[in-house]
Order: structure tokens, then sequence, then C-alpha cells
């Protein structure tokens, strides 16, 4: 008897596995199918990319048995939506909440209402009515903590949406499991039985495509979403596992002259001793910056473009603050309720994007004293027509991280008085300074040391029926010294990228980021591009033929003429510099030269000449080279610098031969220096 009495609860709770178990066996089965319809394209640079809703559409089923489910969705890469205290925005909608469903019996339809479950674990707190029948459930199903659809909804039992329980749940991080799934726990299920259909909505599921990649082949790749119920045998589903996302390259990015042309053939090396945009780099907060004021562009484009027709998004949420199930939208923010309040739990931020598509030039290496300006906007004349974007202030990242709870608006526009001019948007205004990281002096913006900078511009429409394209401008200006080396030398890259950006360590769960904002992207398949050149001021003179044998004698003259009327107004390009004469040839019988080089000991003002006599030497401290015979390469230290050179058997009055020549200026052979082609040699 005592052994019989032992047993009794065991063969008790057999009997109710058994009785529910047979309860799952009655009627036919509750059988779903999981489908996307076609699943989106998303950015290969995305670390949050919003992916396809996965839905699944159920039948059958005993109306009269309602049971608790656990849905589990599992993707090949990183789930990133947003992550709060264990609970994702990522979204169960039941009954598709906000649409109108037809009634059962002939009854009226009246759309789904939206009731929000408290959080997960506290999903299981529905009406005591449906309590009751939920095998395994030990909720009181306390009044007030669920949503009476039926009341809420002004309607009646014959309504074909689930009743008696919420419509609208949360998912969590499953406690033990990786990253890379989201799961919805002890969701009650009322079977539609023999009438209608239950479908079962997964939104807000956000994924990172940078780990899946772009194929090299025609095929995309995926991401796939596999969808798990439990307990087994709850729910039979056709299809358990579908793509939800096609990762393609979502940026292209390339320079362009400031009128959107091809920059092959324009030049965008500046000299250390030409000043470029002075007014600009010394009183940055108006006036006008022109595109050429010299030899080079100071005004050079960056186009952002589109790699598939909806990659450049809006923020999107006030747009979206009362959106439906299954709505389409171009946004980086998904479903979206901001009016959800009826009862105790309401949607919040979920769903809600902190910006909106963000692109960002980050320059590298911009050389000591140098001062950049970004248009606030695209340029209307180079652009998409539809696609805009506004320059707004960022952090390093080019994110700008808000209280989500104030829903802010539209990004910070950063106002920008100056006028940009170039021969194909002339008069384009608004052009702000670039934040480049400088210790600046007390006057104008000099800097002491080289460094980096970015611009940050926020999409605010886009065509999602077109591939995109954005073109901005950035402007150059800085105060030539270049006897204290300012600006400094060196070139100059930028690399554009969509932002907010995060290195690929940052690329796993909101959590596991120093900031969790969405978006964010990596740089993907960027690379730097060559932006302009500081170079140095030099000229290089090529005096063929030199002689101080056989009584014949040489003489030489440079002249230093960058006070040239046709090298820069207001004397801009005028510069002094020293010059080196490098000597190549021998002596008598062959003999080694005692001296290959000589510097002046003062420099060369500008307007000024230097000459010598090989034999003697001459002005500036320059020394002869007694008996050479051979070439001489001058090097100076200021542009614009032009020689002659002139030889003679005897003074002038009783020479019998005497030949001159202008020197040839070898600076053509290297572009850099800004001339095509080399002087030619002439007598």
């Amino acid at each position: 008897m005592v052994a019989f009495r032992k047993l009794s609860p065991a063969l008790a709770v057999a009997a109710l596995l058994l009785g529910s178990v047979s309860a799952y066996a009655q009627g036919t089965p509750l059988s779903c199918q999981a489908n996307t319809g076609v699943a989106p394209t998303v950015r290969a640079e995305g670390l949050t990319e919003l992916l396809g809703d996965l839905v699944l559409t159920c039948t059958g089923g005993n109306a009269n048995l309602p049971f608790l489910a656990n849905f589990q969705i599992f993707l090949n890469t990183n789930v990133t939506s947003r992550l709060t205290s264990g609970v994702y925005d990522a979204l169960l909608l039941v009954d598709e909440p906000g649409v109108a469903r037809a009634g059962l019996n002939g009854a009226a339809g009246v759309p789904t209402p939206f009731c929000v479950s408290p959080a997960p674990g506290s999903n299981t707190q529905v009406g005591s009515d449906l309590v009751a029948s939920i095998p395994g459930s030990t909720s009181a199903g306390a009044a007030g903590t669920f949503c009476n659809n039926t009341a809420a909804s002004g309607g009646t039992a014959d309504q074909s949406f689930q009743q008696g329980t919420y419509t609208v749940f949360r998912g969590a991080r499953p406690a033990v499991t990786s990253n890379s799934s989201v799961v919805w726990a002890g969701v009650p299920v009322i079977p539609p039985g023999t009438t209608g259909s239950r479908t079962f909505r997964f939104t807000n599921i956000r994924g990172n495509a940078s780990t899946i990649g772009v194929s090299a082949s025609g095929l995309p790749t995926q991401i796939v979403a596999f969808i798990s119920v439990s307990p087994q045998g709850s729910i039979s589903i056709d299809n358990a596992n579908v793509v939800v996302g096609y990762p393609q390259q979502g940026l292209r990015f390339d320079t362009r002259t400031c009128g959107n042309g091809d920059r092959s053939s324009s030049n965008s090396t500046f000299f250390q001793c030409s000043s470029q945009n002075q007014d600009r780099f010394n009183t940055p907060g108006s006036g006008s910056l022109p595109s050429n004021t010299g030899s080079a562009s100071s005004v050079i484009g960056l186009r952002f473009r589109e790699g598939f027709q909806t990659a450049f998004k809006v923020r999107g949420f006030a747009a979206q603050s009362n959106t439906l199930p299954n709505q389409v939208y171009n946004s980086e923010s998904g479903f979206v309720r901001t009016d959800v309040a009826t009862n105790s739990a309401s949607l919040g931020s979920a769903g809600i994007a902190d910006t909106g598509t963000r692109l960002m030039a980050r320059f590298n290496n911009v050389p000591a004293g140098v001062a950049l300006f970004a248009s606030v906007t695209n340029i209307p004349q180079s652009s998409s027509t539809g696609a805009t974007a506004v320059l707004v202030n960022a952090d390093v990242n080019g994110a700008s991280f808000t209280n989500l709870g104030a829903l802010p608006g539209l990004p910070t526009v950063i106002n920008g008085p100056v006028t940009l001019n170039c021969a194909e948007i002339t008069g384009f205004t608004g052009v702000a300074a670039v934040q480049v990281p400088m210790n600046a002096a007390s006057t104008g913006g000099t800097t002491t040391t080289g460094t980096s900078g970015q611009a940050v511009w926020e999409v605010t429409a886009a065509d999602q029926s077109n591939l995109d394209s954005l073109v901005f401008a950035v402007g150059v200006a800085y105060q030539a010294n270049a006897g204290n080396n300012t600006p400094g030398l060196g070139a100059t890259t930028v690399t554009g990228t969509f932002a907010p950006m995060f290195t690929d360590a940052n690329s796993g769960t909101p959590a596991d980021a120093p900031q969790p904002v969405i978006p964010r992207f990596t740089a993907g398949s960027a690379t730097a591009q060559n932006l302009f050149s500081i170079a140095a001021c030099s000229t290089n003179l090529l005096f063929p033929f030199v002689t101080n044998q056989a009584g014949f004698d040489t003489g030489i003259a440079i002249s230093n003429t960058s006070d040239d009327p046709f090298n820069g107004a207001n004397g801009q390009n005028r510069n002094n510099g020293n010059c080196t004469i490098n000597y190549y040839g021998s002596l008598p019988n062959n003999q080694p030269l005692t001296t290959a080089k000589e510097t002046t000991t003062t420099p060369l003002q500008y307007g000024q000449t230097l000459a010598m006599v090989l034999s003697t030497g001459g002005t500036n401290g320059l020394r002869g080279n007694a008996g050479m015979q051979g070439y001489i390469i001058a090097q100076c230290d200021f542009r614009f610098a032009h020689g002659f050179a002139f030889i003679t058997d005897g003074p002038i009055g009783q020479a019998r031969v005497a030949e001159g020549y202008l020197a040839i200026v070898l600076d053509g052979v290297n572009t850099i220096r800004g001339n095509v082609n080399g002087e030619s040699q002439g007598n």
C-alpha cells in the first residue's frame, strides 16, 4: 500500500502528460508554411542589416486546445538587432496587428489590435480563460496583465485573430547559445482549427552581412534563417529554413572634378611656396572659395554611388510611426509603432534607427597648415535627381548617438556661409570647415602637425527605383610659408565609406560594440584614393655643355622668376631659395673633378639673377670649378627658375667663338612638379 501511495503522484503526472499528448493529437495537426516572399538585397558592408521578415502561415490544429510554444530563429551570421538588458527589439507579431481580418461565421472584420507582452518571461501571463487550457502553464493569469483583444478591438468572440492573449512579443537573447539566434519563449498559440489561419510574423531581425561577404561568381551569397519550435511536435513547419537577405556591395566611391568630371587629366598638386585660397584660410567663416588659383584645382569632387538601388536609406522612423506589418519602406528603421500603449507595455523605440545612411569621407595625412572645406549638402547639378544628403556633426566613427526615448528628428546641419565657385557650379553656397584635429596658431588656421579629419553626410532623401549618386565638394586652402616648411609636404588621400563605421572587432551583437548604434558598417573593400599633394617648390635646370678647357670659359646666369605676372596675383607665388650646382665631367687628361657640387651661401631673391663664371665663380657665394668640362644640373629651391649659358674663347670684342643657349627645365620629366613638358634648348 505504501509503495502504491508513492507511485500515485508519478502516475498522476504521467496521466497529465499523456492527456496533453492526446490533446495535441486530436483533430488536424497545426501545420505552418515558412516564407519571406522575396528576400531583400542587403549591403555587404553592413553590420546591422535589416533582413526580410520570416512569416509562418498556419492552419489546422484544435482550436479548443491552446498551448505555449518557444520559437527560435537562427542565422548563419550574428544577430545584431538592438539589445537592451537581454531583450531584442526583434518582434513576433501574431495575426498582423493593425490589419483588418475577416470575422468568423460571417462576423464583420476588424483590425487585429496591438497587444504588447510586457517582456519575455511574462508571455505566459495570459487571460484566465486561456491559462487553464494550456498544458504545463502555471501562470495565475492575473487580471489587467494581458490585453483583452475582444474588448480592445470592439469586436466579439467571432473575430478570427488570436484573442485572450498578446499579439506582439519581443525576442530575447538565449541564455546559453551563440550570438546567432533570438528566441521568443512561452508564446501562447491558439490553433485556428478548421476555419481561417494563424499568422506569425518575425520582424526587425538584423544581421551582420559583412561576415557573409560578396560572391565572386554570378550567384549571390545568402543570409539564411532557420526556425525551430519546441516542444517537439507542437507545430509542423514546412520549409523551416529560408533566405532572408542577399549581400551585395552597397557603395562605390571615387574622386571627381568639382563639376563631376573625370580627374585623370586634372592636376591636384600644389606647391609649398604658392598659397591656395589664402583668404579662406585666414578667414574661414565667409567669402568665396574658387576652384582654380593656379595650375591645380583647389576644389575637388567626392562621389558616392549606390551599389544597388536601395543602398541609400533615410532614417524613416517619423514616417513609420504607425506602420503596418508587411508595409514597404526604404529606410534604416524597421517596423515602428510609437502609438502603441494599450496596456502596461509598449513598443517604445523598437525598430527605430539612430540615423539614416551616412556617407563618410576620411582624409588621411592632411599636411600641417592645410585647411579643408566640405560642401554642406550634395551638389544638385552633379547628383541624382531626388537624392539629397546634409553634412552632420559626428564622432570619429561617423556616429552621433542620441537618446532614442527622445525620438530626435533630422540630423543637425553644419551651417557654412562660404560660397564655392567652380565652372560647372558657380555660386554654390554652403561650405563648412572640416574638423581636422590640429594645434591652431593664434591667427588663421595654421597647423603645426599634419593629421587626419573627416566629413560625414546623412542621406535625407533617396530614390529606391534608381542608382543614386551623391557628389560633394571639398576645397583646399593654405597660406604659403616655405621658409618655415608650411604647409607640410606629402600626399593626402581620402577614403569613402558608409558610416557609422566600426572595425571587425566590433561587428558582433550590439552588446559587444562600443556603441550599439544602428545602422553601423565596416569599411568593406574601400581603398584610399589620392586627393591632392603638397610638393616642394623647386626647379631643375640642365646646362648640357660647359667648359673651361682649351682657352674656353662658360658663363652661367640663373634668374628667380617667381615674381612673374603670370605666376599668381598679389605676388602670392613669390619665394626665395638657394641653388645647388651639381658638376658632371672631368679635368684635363680625364682627371676626376675636385668639386662635385656646391650651394649658394645666400638665397637668390625673387626678381634677381645670380651669375657665375666656371673658372672663377660669381655671386651668392658660388665658387668656380676651374679646368672642368662636362655638364651642370642646377637644383633651385624656388619655382620658375630659368637659366642661360654663354661659351666664349675670349673677352668681349676679342673672342673668336661665342655661343649661348637656354638651360633646359627638367621638371616636365616628373609631372608631380606641375609641368606637362620640359622646356627645350635654344640658342
